[in-house]
């Protein structure tokens, strides 16, 4: 009997939605790495596991440095070594990507593939590492057969969510600035906010100021009567609870991804979102949700992001104006789908297809566990690869 081949896989969040879920092919092992960052921040980037007994290593973000072949799939740059680009690590690493043993390099949208090539053109390793890019491979999801989502065009309020730990980095701001004028306005409108609140740059959010009195009087909207904070829920709760709403909101500032676009689609939940970093890749705008404008540099970066001093005063001003800003478009599309029911209905069910078209597991399983057979036999290459063959969505 042929052995299936082992892919080893680490341990984390992230893996479940860029590996098969129920592989039948290979033999997926998920294990868990030593934080070496702990000792020295840069070797956060590395993945430190055993992997001797491993045919291939499907890793995120983390790099390995063990003696097996490996596909690493990323979601911005790589290696993630902000502030140390002119470091021997981050040479070291290029050069470990740079690697045979690394057969492919995989982003996870348009955004992050734009990025890291921005991030390595001029460098001593571009070409062989962009031979090495594949085209996006979107993560994926279990969707179930059927919408979750119950029809609600009776009802009479509109009920939206948020999540986002990072609070500011997510967009908060903005849905309590959309939060307080429907209560003043006397709009029939809830949001319900599940986070855990985590904000400031002392807390490692790299949007955020350190001091946040800039705020208080916007984050004080968290106690009006249309707003229910449910603070941090386990991801079994969390889609019951969005299995009931009627739009999702992730006016994020910065994403790499956006992963409660997905887990709403899955529910059958359309989003308002940002039009920055990978959102426009997602949200398909008036059939699976809406894009609020931001400004944004050609990678799809919000503009402002690092122009600024984080501890200024005009940076406290351009959050609280964005906040305005991108809560009235945030309501503006809110008082229109209240107004249309019908609309709602019918965007619920194309942003469900789409979970089910793009993003749902049981059809990507098959496509990954094939790509990791085909990577076992030779390294990725583009040019031998010229129609995409690796763009599973």
């Amino acid at each position: 009997m042929t052995r299936s081949p082992k892919v080893l896989r680490p341990y984390g969040y992230p893996a479940q939605f860029n590996t098969p879920r129920t592989p039948t092919n290979v033999r997926l092992v998920t294990r868990k790495w030593l934080p070496a960052h702990k000792l020295w921040q840069p070797l956060e980037v590395a993945l430190f596991t055993p992997t001797f007994d491993a045919d291939l290593v499907a890793t995120f973000n983390r790099i390995p440095v063990g003696p097996r072949p490996f596909v690493i799939t990323f979601e911005s740059h790589l290696p993630r070594l902000f502030g140390y680009e002119n470091s021997a690590a981050f040479r070291f690493f290029s050069r470990r990507l740079a690697d045979p043993k690394c057969r492919a390099i995989v982003p996870i949208s348009n955004f992050a593939r734009r990025l890291f090539l921005d991030q390595h053109r001029g460098g001593p390793y571009f070409d062989v590492l962009q031979e090495k890019l594949t085209n996006p491979i979107h993560p994926n999801i279990q969707v179930p057969e059927t919408r979750p989502r119950k029809d609600r065009r009776e009802e009479k309020t509109l009920r939206c969510i948020f999540v986002g730990g990072h609070f500011m980095r997510k967009g908060g701001l903005s849905v309590l600035h959309a939060a307080r004028r429907a209560h003043d306005e006397g709009l029939p409108i809830e949001f319900h906010i599940v986070s855990d609140m985590t904000m400031g740059a002392g807390s490692g959010v790299w949007t955020d100021p350190s001091n946040l009195d800039f705020a208080e009087d916007l984050l004080s909207a968290i106690d009006l009567p249309n707003v229910q904070h449910h603070g941090k829920m386990a991801n079994e709760e969390l889609l019951a609870l969005m299995s009931t709403v009627d739009v999702s909101l992730l006016p994020t500032l910065s994403d790499t991804y956006g992963y409660s676009v997905i887990e709403s689609f899955a529910m059958g939940v359309p989003v308002i979102g940002t039009a920055c970093c990978a959102l426009p890749e997602l949200i398909s705008h008036g059939e699976t949700g809406f894009l609020v404008d931001v400004p944004v540099n050609a990678n799809g970066v919000w503009a402002p992001l690092w122009k600024h001093d984080h501890d200024g005063d005009e940076y406290s001003r351009i959050l609280l104006e964005t906040a305005a800003d991108v809560g009235d478009g945030i309501l503006a599309h809110l008082s229109d789908l209240m107004a249309d029911r019908d609309r709602v209905e019918a965007m619920s069910t194309a942003a469900f297809e789409t979970a089910r078209e793009r993003f749902c597991a049981s059809e990507r399983d098959a496509k990954l566990e094939d790509f990791y057979l085909r990577l076992l036999e030779t390294p990725y290459n583009r040019e031998r690869d010229p129609c995409g063959k690796t763009t599973i969505a």
